[in-house]
């Protein structure tokens, strides 16, 4: 018996470990009730005999017989609802008979705490309906207390000693709340694991469910149902000897600026109907969109003047026969790059022959390494030169984009953003430099102006601001140590939002969890960027424990007219709630996308429809 208690309150007191199941856990919150009262109800039987009251001896007695019979019972047949339900009544039913036979409230309220057991123990056990009707017995028993009470009172004539009055409210008071607790953690371990495992069967839900949709979001683009860059991808693999042709719409920025973005898109649909039309002869060509107004054709043919006259055809066709798009007639040219360079090779190479096209204003080029070698030689000298400067003059700067509270629609955060200022006083995004720092060894000088500035911009407001991090960045133990110096210097570490960029590429979590703990501890918070295309999984989730997720722009952007992307950010969002994690839209460009992450519950957004980055942060 003893060893039994003690297994039984081991288990009890190690609930919140993996170790200890559901099962294990009700089970020794219900066997330990008859085990703790069991042997004090005969305590105080032998104080109650000491003090020659027999009528309020019996009744802990009666109980503590009878919690040993139900003991042995289980231990013969094993059933648990038995036992349950028994002490229950137990327990709801002989405080109130003890009470009124020590004298009633005056001499005897400290035991009726007893009986609150009852349905506290049936809404933490049973369903939550059956509970209420044993709240009703233990108020109806009130009610009788109160009833008879005067008649007590005026029939009681053996009133216990101050000293055992004492005695016996210590043991009851005591008992009861190491009883209150026990019921609390097994509820408090009971609600930890319905979570956990409601976390996980929507995970397993939400996987099964989106996995297919996942994938075929992932490789394919939203606007044409073309296969897209990572479908691309993967269609390189282990291939060899193809070729791979980029094909660009000549001017297609001032299509867009007459006729409007959504023009724009109607004209990339119809264009690339007209593709597929017209490659329907040619199995052995397969067509992907790469982005914007530029398409990819990897072929198996690779003899360069038969590539080189269906081009000239298909700029032919092109001429020829303009699209018909809301009663306008579109006519387009196009210019071409191609390369037949290794599988490694030929994306980029094929972009170097496509920018060469254009600036020698010439429809087609095959690429080659002498034109290709020049182009990126002069093109990396500028760039790196340009990069130096601007540091050496302070022209790296930060701009700022506010990100929007759904629930009041204020703002109240802002994303940092690199921008450069070259020499004429243009505003250059990172995309046109990054990549060369980085390959230039700048990249990490960048990354701290990007720290110092952020923290220096938002040091006398009350914004929360998050700064972008790759995950190199993060490995780099020498920016480690500049982010957490920064974090002393400046006393607002609890409105820095890090924003993991990249995340898809973690390979060394453990590493990456080390800087995220790191930096909560002086109150950070976490944002993964990107999520919801990609290799994003709900699983890394729970891992990084982050405290915002920036649902991807490519999602968002087409979450209006595209059902599947209104499916995935609602996955998400649902994800995102069980996990009490806030999500963002980001590139939220007009009111109808605005409205329908609001109607899915997503809780920030961000985009041109609030602001495009600026210079300048608004004042409150």
């Amino acid at each position: 018996m003893v060893q039994a208690y003690r297994n039984y309150l081991h288990t009890l007191l190690n609930s919140n470990t993996n170790k200890v199941s559901a099962d294990e856990i009700k089970e020794a919150s219900i066997l330990i009730v008859p085990m703790i009262i069991g042997p004090i109800s005969l305590l105080w039987a032998l104080l109650y005999l000491l003090f020659n009251q027999y009528i309020p001896a019996s009744i802990p007695l009666f109980y503590a017989l009878v919690s040993f019979i139900n003991l042995w019972c289980y231990k013969r047949n094993g059933n648990l609802l038995v036992i349950q339900k028994v002490q229950m009544v137990l327990v709801l039913v002989l405080p109130f008979f003890l009470m009124w036979a020590l004298g009633g409230f005056a001499l005897g309220s400290y035991v009726m705490i007893w009986a609150f057991f009852a349905p506290i123990a049936s809404l933490v056990h049973d369903k939550k309906e059956n509970s209420r009707y044993w709240l009703y017995s233990f108020i109806g028993l009130v009610v009788l207390s109160v009833i008879i009470d005067p008649i007590l009172i005026k029939n009681y004539h053996h009133t216990l000693p101050l000293l055992a009055q004492e005695i016996f409210f210590f043991l009851n008071i005591t008992a009861a709340l190491c009883g209150i607790y026990l019921l609390l953690k097994y509820f408090i371990h009971k609600t930890n694991i319905t979570t956990k495992q409601k976390i996980k069967d929507k995970h397993n839900e939400l996987m099964q469910y989106t996995q297919e949709e996942l994938t075929k979001m992932f490789y394919t683009d939203t606007l044409t149902s073309l296969p897209n860059r990572h479908a691309l991808i993967e269609a390189k693999k282990g291939k060899n000897h193809l070729s791979l042709l980029i094909i660009n719409i000549d001017t297609f920025s001032q299509i867009n600026d007459l006729y409007g973005e959504k023009f724009g898109d109607k004209v990339l649909i119809e264009f690339s109907n007209f593709l597929q039309k017209n490659l329907q002869k040619n199995p052995d060509c397969k067509l992907f969109r790469l982005s914007g107004d530029e398409f990819v054709l990897l072929s198996t043919e690779t003899n360069q003047e038969k590539i080189k006259s269906n081009i000239e055809y298909l700029i032919k066709e092109i001429h020829t026969h303009p699209l018909n798009i809301e009663g306008h007639e579109i006519f387009l040219n196009i210019t071409v790059g191609i390369s037949f360079e290794e599988m490694s090779l030929l994306l980029p190479t094929a972009n170097m022959a496509l920018k060469l096209a254009k600036k020698e204003s010439k429809n087609i080029i095959f690429y080659s390494d002498e034109a290709s070698l020049n182009e990126e030689y002069k093109n990396n000298l500028k760039w790196i030169q340009e990069i130096k400067d601007a540091i050496l003059e302070d022209r790296i700067v930060m701009y700022f984009q506010p990100i929007i509270d759904n629930k009041t629609n204020t703002i109240n955060k802002y994303e940092s953003l690199i921008r450069l200022i070259d020499k004429d006083g243009n505003v250059i995004t990172p995309w046109h430099f990054l990549e060369i720092a980085k390959k230039s060894k700048l990249y990490k000088k960048l990354t701290k102006i990007v720290v110092k500035k952020s923290f220096e911009a938002f040091k006398n407001n009350d914004y929360e601001f998050s700064i972008n991090l790759t995950i190199d960045d993060i490995l780099d133990k020498d920016i480690q140590a500049y982010i957490f110096d920064t974090l002393e210097t400046y006393d607002i570490s609890e409105r820095v939002i890090f924003e993991i960029v990249e995340s898809e590429s973690i390979e060394n979590f453990d590493e990456i969890e080390k800087f995220i703990n790191k930096v909560k501890s002086y109150g950070c918070k976490i944002a993964i960027d990107d999520f919801g295309t990609g290799y994003s999984n709900f699983e890394y989730l729970m891992k990084l424990q982050p405290d915002f997720i920036k649902i991807d722009g490519s999602i968002i952007k087409s979450i209006v007219d595209d059902k599947r992307s209104e499916i995935l950010t609602s996955v998400i969002v649902s994800f995102a709630k069980e996990m009490n994690i806030k999500t963002i839209g980001e590139y939220v460009e007009t009111q109808e996308i605005q409205d329908k992450l609001i109607k899915l519950g997503v809780n920030k957004s961000q985009g041109y429809f609030f602001d495009k980055p600026q210079a300048t942060i608004q004042e409150k």
